[in-house]
């Protein structure tokens, strides 16, 4: 009773699992404790404490390491009466990942649709203002955006049958492999992704320069390690030094790969900058030509001019994305952790549902701005910039 008032306080339960008439082999010392009151209700975490006692009786302390095999089984009952062997917190998380990989399968077949369309010569799904469709151009990209949703709604559908598995069986050896491993190919894939578009491979520039292959290469390498520490954190108990460790280095690895997505974004940027700086000196040089030669200035003028315009909705573009991507960023390494501090051990999975939905919303911009249809500034020939140049020549 002492033991039980000064180590585990008022909110604790203590299990004795001295038993000595079943503790050596072959018999197994078994304890149970069941939970049968609404106070007795909360989050737990499970504590192993050995506490050796002196020929008086009382404790002594003593640096004694032990080895034991541990089988646990927790149960909890869901609002039909039904045994779950997930938290409180995590019995909604089956059905919530299912809605999201239906959502993210939407996603990709509307996404694939409107590719096919646009290669077999009909209508897009997602129409121009002006009704054509005939300068629509289906880049690389696009094709690997393709292959991304599609990596993302199998990732979300075995999260829900890894989750529906424990919550019926206690665990899914099998499926967690499963997640993992398509947990890991889409992380990958989708910071390569994020970093060709920022880049602007195969929309802006048909190669990659060698400091954008070295960020790619070496963010290749930061989502290995971080899988593995996703992976140990999944065998290892919280409140653990390993565990600790593990989890410090797959947060920085994390925020690592994060920053470095945002670096060909920049260089981007800052190139579309220096080219619209040099066109409006050229123009301003041009201003300041004689009025005899005014005809011939107008003409070598208006390449340059629409040139211009298509450099500056460029630059207006990667701007949004650069924007995107930090609120992406900050919203689910950040925003995310604070809001999960504030929810009860019931409402835990609130913060996968936050985190998914502000993916899917994620996915959901980045794939219209970036859609292959001629109102993208990326694809099109801008038509203001041709009304641009009649005007000047008239």
């Amino acid at each position: 009773d002492n033991l039980q008032s000064e180590d585990i306080g008022n909110n604790g339960i203590y299990i004795s699992m001295n038993n000595p008439e079943k503790t050596w082999k072959p018999n197994t010392p078994t304890i149970t404790h069941s939970f049968t009151t609404p106070t007795d209700e909360g989050l737990y975490f499970l504590l192993f404490q050995l506490c050796p006692r002196g020929n008086d009786g009382n404790v002594i302390e003593l640096k004694i390491r032990s080895s034991f095999e541990l089988d646990l089984h927790f149960k909890n009952y869901d609002l039909y009466g039904n045994p779950s062997y997930l938290t409180a917190g995590e019995m909604k998380l089956p059905i919530m990942y299912t809605y999201f990989s239906i959502s993210y399968a939407l996603c990709f077949i509307l996404w694939a649709l409107n590719i096919r369309n646009i290669r077999l010569g009909r209508e897009p799904i997602w129409s121009q203002r002006d009704g054509g469709h005939t300068s629509s151009k289906v880049h690389a990209i696009h094709h690997l955006m393709t292959v991304l949703l599609g990596l993302k709604a199998l990732t979300v559908f075995f999260e829900a049958a890894r989750y529906h598995y424990i919550k019926t069986n206690g665990h899914a050896e099998f499926l967690s492999a499963v997640y993992f491993t398509m947990s890991f190919i889409k992380g990958t894939f989708m910071f390569t992704v994020i970093l060709l578009i920022g880049s602007g491979w195969s929309l802006v520039k048909p190669f990659l320069n060698a400091k954008e292959k070295r960020i790619i290469w070496a963010v290749l390498v930061l989502q290995i390690i971080d899988n593995i520490a996703v992976v140990v954190l999944s065998q290892e108990t919280e409140g653990e030094r390993l565990y600790e460790d593990w989890s410090a280095l797959l947060h920085f690895v994390d925020i690592l790969c994060c920053c470095a997505v945002l670096i060909p974004i920049v260089w981007q940027i800052n190139s579309f900058e220096t080219t619209i700086e040099a066109e409006t000196e050229r123009t301003e040089q041009s201003n300041q030509q004689s009025i005899s030669n005014a005809i011939s200035d107008v003409e070598s003028e208006a390449p340059a001019t629409a040139e211009a315009s298509r450099t500056l909705q460029k630059l207006k573009q990667f701007r949004s994305f650069y924007l995107l991507v930090l609120v992406y960023i900050y919203f689910t390494r950040i925003a995310v952790y604070l809001f999960a501090t504030c929810l009860g051990y019931r409402q835990t999975w609130l913060r996968y549902f936050v985190t998914e939905l502000g993916t899917l919303v994620f996915y959901a911009v980045v794939g219209f701005l970036f859609r292959p249809v001629s109102d993208n500034p990326y694809l099109k020939v801008d038509r203001d910039a041709g009304a641009d140049v009649e005007i000047e020549f008239a």
